[in-house]
């Protein structure tokens, strides 16, 4: 930094300016005056550990719906007063459903794998079996939740559109996304990357950053999903 550039970050920090030159997921979640977070797909809480890390401190609400996973999710829950779960998956329309359960936890999902695409992604595309669960909608849960700045992260795994339509108040209130999506769909009945950039845009959201998740086993060059990022336009 020049002598100039510190003068002036200086002279901008005494009147409570703060100068953010990284686009970093911490930097993006310092800058929006977030009082929610809602983590729909919490698995066993990965995400939320990861606002804390950087820095958050205001209320979170995970939803995970599988029993033997959202045990263990309420467990870190209940070191956190800020920090509640609920047990549901989330979608269009309230009711039951079967999730199936793979080997790998954090793919459970309403939809199954794409055997082809699972494989380049080096997964075993085996449902070991499934669970009923509830399922309700994010406009019904949240109805008399006051926030206003909400920074909703979606990851459920290949039923993300489902979750957002039944969304559509909460979304009002809604800052930033945050949502799992694939360039190679990995689940059956799951949207593609452009399909889901334009719905997203039809929602009132652009792209603000956009993070490598996985990359094709047999071309580690290229990714497979990415963590994107949008911010209200």
């Amino acid at each position: 930094m020049t002598m100039l550039g510190a003068l002036a970050k200086t002279v901008m920090n005494r009147f409570g300016v703060e100068v953010v030159r990284a686009a970093t997921f911490g930097n993006f979640l310092k800058t929006r005056h977030i009082d929610l977070v809602v983590d729909v797909g919490a698995n066993l809480g990965q995400f939320a550990g990861d606002v804390r890390e950087r820095g958050y401190t205001g209320r979170i609400h995970s939803f995970e719906p599988v029993g033997k996973i959202f045990a263990a999710l309420e467990q870190r829950v209940a070191r956190d007063p800020q920090w509640q779960a609920t047990r549901t998956a989330l979608g269009a329309a309230p009711g039951e459903v079967q999730i199936n359960l793979y080997d790998n936890h954090t793919l459970n999902s309403l939809h199954a794998l794409d055997d082809g695409n699972a494989r380049r992604l080096d997964v075993d595309p085996t449902v070991l079996g499934t669970e009923t669960v509830s399922i309700a909608t994010l406009d019904d849960v949240l109805a008399n939740d006051p926030a206003m700045s909400i920074f909703l992260k979606i990851d459920t795994q290949g039923h993300e559109r489902a979750v957002l339509e039944g969304a559509r108040a909460v979304l009002d209130r809604t800052t930033a996304l945050l949502l799992e999506l694939p360039v190679l769909p990995l689940y059956e009945q799951s949207w593609s990357f452009n399909e889901a950039l334009a719905y997203i845009d039809a929602l009132g959201f652009t792209p603000a950053q956009f993070r490598t998740v996985n990359t094709i086993a047999d071309d580690p060059a290229c990714a497979i999903e990415f963590d994107c990022l949008f911010r209200r336009k």
